[in-house]
């Protein structure tokens, strides 16, 4: 089982930065793009034209995206507001299987998604429900046999047909060596990573920053909160200590 960043798989980049959460997440919303589930990185690429080139949207609607052909999860907003679900997008999380469940959904789609959902319990907490995009919207989405399966509590066979451990160690590396690319960041700082910075400061701080990927004085004051509570220099600069600490303490 792989997980695709939206770096791997090739998000536009709208020139829109993705927006954090602003409510406290609730929930998790279960999609299905419909169409063919094959040649899972192009559809992802697909969606991701059409949301952002045809609609005009700042990137790909869902959060993640699964794959049931080949067991991969693909990074769509990540931890970013998603625009998958009209009027809860600020509280949920969308997951969207690749194709029509009616027409594929296999154990290896089932143990994927239950990855995704574990992934995302385990960063806001094993309170959230899990339901369907029809429970909020006049749609027949995610298709019969995804909503049979989410009523009926999620089972799936007794012998996994797939490896259902993601390597989230993997994925925090990335992370950390993907933005020393971006560092030091400081005043007037822009771009994706300092989106990502703002968010981990808020989950750390509480700051309730606004992500927008343009890094002033409210991300400076939070930074200064954040390196005070430990043994690295206070100046809000996000050097290469603080980044590290951000994201491994």
């Amino acid at each position: 089982m792989d997980y695709v960043t939206r770096e791997q798989w090739g998000a536009i980049d709208s020139g829109k930065p993705l927006k954090g959460f602003w409510r406290k997440v609730q929930g998790i919303v279960v999609h299905h793009s419909t169409g063919p589930s094959h040649d899972p990185w192009n559809r992802v690429r697909g969606y991701d034209r059409y949301h952002v080139n045809t609609k005009g949207w700042d990137s790909i609607a869902y959060n993640w995206l699964v794959s049931d052909e080949t067991g991969e999860i693909f990074e769509g907003r990540g931890w970013h507001r998603g625009a998958a679900t009209r009027g809860w997008n600020s509280k949920t999380i969308s997951v969207a299987l690749i194709g029509d469940s009616d027409q594929r959904f296999t154990n290896r789609g089932k143990e994927t998604m239950l990855v995704v959902v574990g992934a995302i319990r385990e960063k806001y907490g094993d309170h959230l429900w899990v339901k369907c995009h029809k429970d909020f919207s006049s749609t027949s989405c995610p298709g019969g046999t995804l909503s049979e399966w989410v009523a009926e509590g999620t089972p799936v066979q007794a012998n996994p047909t797939t490896n259902v451990a993601i390597d989230w160690d993997a994925i925090l590396r990335f992370i950390i060596e993907g933005g020393q690319e971006a560092l030091p960041i400081r005043r007037r700082s822009t771009g994706k990573w300092v989106a990502l910075a703002q968010g981990r400061l808020n989950d750390r701080t509480g700051a309730g920053l606004k992500v927008d990927g343009i890094y002033g004085s409210k991300s400076i004051a939070a930074c200064k909160r954040f390196q005070s509570n430990y043994a690295i220099k206070v100046n809000g600069i996000i050097d290469d200590d603080t980044w590290k600490v951000l994201w491994t303490v």
